[in-house]
C-alpha cells in the first residue's frame, strides 16, 4: 500500500492495526519506514540535511536519521503510543575514521513504551546500510526492532544517560574503547574472549602478530579481513580452530605503520553454502613495523577440521621463485586418514597442466606438494584434502602465493602420478622433469625410463582418443642398468596418454594399478610400428628385445633376433 499523504498513511496503519498488540502495531510502523523510506546519501554527505520533518520525509521518500526518528515519533503518537526521539551518537558509516570523542551529536533513534516499559528502536539502520561506494543497499533488518539495550549500547551512546536503559550507564570514554559488535555477533551467539571489551589490539608482546580468541557454538564458522588504507592485506590474516580450548584463535599480522581496521565474519552452518555477514570489528593501530613480518597463507575451514598442518615453508603466504629455480615445495603433515590433492593456478584462474605434484613421503611420514609454474608471473598453489573414508570430492584446505620469475625454458613440470606410484617406490629417470614424454621428429617411438625394487614389475599402454592402440606399447627390463624400458609406438600424430602400470611380482590375485601418466604430442612421424606381442612371462623373466623391435616381419626374411632371457638355458 502506497499512501498519497501523511494523513492517508497514518488511517492506513490505524485500521491495519485494529485489535492488535503494541508491539504489532510497531511492527506495522517499523516495517513500513523500512521498506518505504530511503536514506538520503546526497544530504548525509553534503552536511545541507533539509527538512526533515515528518511531512517532509514523507513526502520525499527520502531522509536522514533525523527523519526516520521524526518519521518514527509522529506515526506512533497518532496511534497513540508513547515515543520520543533519542539523540547522541553511533559507531555508524566512518566510525573507523575517528581519531578521538565527537564532538557534536550525530545521530538519532528512538524509544518507545510498552507496557510500562522503554524499549529502544532504529528504523535508520533497520531500513538498510551505507556500502564502500557510498551508496544506500536497502536491506530490512528486524534486529533493530527493539534491540536489546545491553546490546545497543556497543554502537549507541544516547546524549542523554537515561536513554541507555542500562541499570548501569557508561561514559562517552568507555563507549568508544568498546568493540564494535554488530547485530550478528549476537546472533550467533559469539563471545570475545580476548580482549575483553575494547575496541583496539595490539601486537602481541615480542610478535609480529595480533591475537584475538573468540569462543562460538559449534555450528558456527568463521572467516576475517585486515584491511590498511581500506585494502585488504593479501596474507594478512588467519583463522584457526583450537579443538583443544574450544575456540577461534584469529591471527592479524600487519606489514605496514599506522591504523588497520580487522573484521570478523560469520555464517551458521558447516556447509560450503551460505554467505559470511560482518560479526565484530577492531583497530588496530601499528606505531613500528616489527623486525619479522610475518604472513599466513589463505586457509578453509576443511584445514584445522582435518587437523593439517604447515610444516614449511612458515610464516609467509608468498614463496618467491628467482634466478632460474623451477619449482617450490610445501611441507604438509596430516593425519593417517587424510590425503591431499593439488592445483596450480595462474593468474588468470587457470589451471597449469603438469604444474603440481602430490604425494606421501613415508620414509619422512609427510606430504611432500611440488609446484612448478609454466613462466613467470604470479600462481596460486592450492592444496585439497579430505579424509580416505570418504567417497566424497577434495575440497580447499589451503593455498600460497608463487610469485615467478626467471623461470627456465621449457619449465619444470610433473606427470601425473597415482598414490600407488609412492607405495611402489617408484622412480622416474627419463624424461626427468618433464609432463611430457619426449618426441623426436620423424621418430617411430618414444621412451620412458623408470627404476623399481626388485620386486615390482610394470606394463604400459598408449591411448589416443581414450582407445588403446593395440600393440603400440613394449615393457622391458634393461638388466644392464637395472631400470624398466617403456616404449610408445603411435599410429598418427597428435595427443596421446601413455599409462604405466605397476605390480608385486608375487602378487597373482590382483591386477596391475596405475601408477604414472605422460602426455605425448607427436609433430611428425616417420612410420609407425607394431611391437611384438609379448607374455606375461617377458615382464616376470625380466626380459628385453634388442632387435628387431618392429614386430611385423617380412615374408620370406631372415630375421636375427637379439634378446636377453636371464636364467635361459636354451631357445626355442
Amino acid at each position: 500500500w502506497r499512501p498519497k499523504s501523511l494523513q492517508q498513511l497514518t488511517e492506513t496503519i490505524k485500521a491495519f492495526s485494529q485489535g492488535k498488540s503494541f508491539v504489532d502495531r510497531h511492527w506495522i510502523i517499523f516495517y513500513w519506514i523500512a521498506s518505504n523510506i530511503e536514506y538520503d546519501t546526497v544530504s548525509y554527505f553534503s552536511g545541507k540535511h533539509g527538512d526533515q520533518t515528518a511531512e517532509g520525509v514523507f513526502q520525499a521518500k527520502k531522509g536522514v536519521c533525523a527523519g526516520y526518528a521524526n518519521l518514527y515519533k509522529y506515526l506512533s503518537d497518532q496511534l497513540e503510543m508513547p515515543c520520543e526521539v533519542v539523540s547522541g551518537y553511533s559507531k555508524g558509516y566512518g566510525f573507523e575514521d575517528r581519531t578521538d570523542a565527537p564532538s557534536e551529536i550525530d545521530h538519532a533513534w528512538n524509544a518507545v513504551e510498552i507496557d510500562h516499559q522503554w524499549y529502544l528502536m532504529e528504523s535508520t539502520w533497520g531500513a538498510g546500510h551505507l556500502d564502500d561506494t557510498k551508496q544506500f543497499k536497502r536491506e530490512l533488518s528486524s534486529y533493530y526492532f527493539l534491540p536489546h539495550p545491553n546490546e545497543m549500547i556497543y554502537h549507541h551512546l544516547p546524549e542523554n544517560e537515561k536513554w541507555q536503559l542500562l541499570r548501569t550507564p557508561i561514559k562517552m570514554t568507555q563507549y568508544l574503547q568498546m568493540p564494535k559488535l554488530r547485530p550478528l555477533y549476537f546472533d550467533l551467539h559469539i563471545e570475545l574472549v580476548s580482549p575483553r571489551n575494547q575496541a583496539h589490539v595490539d601486537l602481541l608482546s615480542g610478535k609480529s602478530y595480533a591475537l584475538i580468541l573468540l569462543r562460538t557454538p559449534s555450528d558456527v564458522r568463521l572467516i576475517a579481513a585486515l584491511k590498511f588504507n581500506n585494502e585488504k592485506i593479501d596474507g594478512g590474516h588467519y583463522i584457526m580452530f583450537d579443538r583443544h580450548e574450544q575456540l577461534y584463535r584469529c591471527y592479524f599480522a600487519p606489514t605496514n605503520i599506522g591504523k588497520h581496521t580487522i573484521t570478523i565474519f560469520g555464517k551458521r552452518g558447516d556447509s560450503d553454502s551460505g554467505q559470511y555477514t560482518p560479526a565484530l570489528d577492531f583497530k588496530l593501530d601499528v606505531k613500528q613495523i616489527p623486525k619479522t613480518i610475518v604472513s599466513f597463507p589463505k586457509t578453509w575451514d576443511q584445514f584445522s577440521d582435518l587437523g593439517l598442518e604447515v610444516i614449511s615453508p612458515q610464516n609467509t603466504h608468498l614463496i618467491k621463485l628467482n634466478n632460474g629455480v623451477d619449482h617450490a615445495q610445501i611441507l604438509i603433515k596430516t593425519p593417517e586418514n587424510v590425503e591431499l590433492l593439488g592445483r596450480l593456478e595462474n593468474e588468470r584462474k587457470e589451471k597449469v597442466t603438469g604444474g603440481y605434484q602430490v604425494y606421501f613421503d613415508r620414509r619422512k611420514n609427510i606430504w611432500r606438494c611440488y609446484f612448478a609454474p609454466d613462466r613467470n608471473g604470479l600462481f596460486e598453489a592450492l592444496i585439497m584434502a579430505k579424509k580416505k573414508s570418504d567417497p566424497g570430492s577434495y575440497t580447499s584446505a589451503v593455498a600460497f602465493k608463487i610469485e615467478a620469475r626467471q623461470i627456465p625454458s621449457p619449465p619444470m613440470s610433473y606427470p601425473y602420478t597415482w598414490p600407488s606410484f609412492y607405495d611402489f617406490d617408484l622412480k622416474i629417470e627419463a624424461p626427468r622433469n618433464r609432463s611430457n614424454a619426449i618426441w623426436v621428429d620423424n621418430a617411430s617411438y618414444a621412451e620412458v625410463l623408470i627404476r623399481t625394487p626388485d620386486d615390482v614389475q610394470l606394463s604400459c599402454d598408449i591411448k589416443y582418443d581414450k582407445v588403446k592402440v593395440e600393440n603400440g606399447s613394449l615393457t622391458q627390463y634393461n638388466n644392464e642398468k637395472k631400470l624398466w624400458q617403456l616404449l610408445f609406438a603411435p599410429e598418427r600424430t597428435g595427443l596421446h596418454e601413455l599409462i604405466v602400470y605397476a605390480k608385486r611380482n608375487n602378487d597373482n590375485e590382483s591386477s596391475s594399478k596405475s601408477v604414472v601418466r605422460f602426455n605425448l604430442n607427436v609433430n611428425k612421424l616417420r612410420r609407425s610400428i607394431k611391437f611384438p606381442l609379448i607374455y606375461s612371462q617377458f615382464q616376470t623373466k625380466k626380459c628385453q628385445i634388442y632387435t628387431p623391435i618392429d614386430g611385423i616381419l617380412k615374408k620370406g626374411s631372415v630375421v636375427p633376433i637379439h634378446c636377453v632371457i636371464p636364467g635361459a638355458s636354451d631357445v626355442n
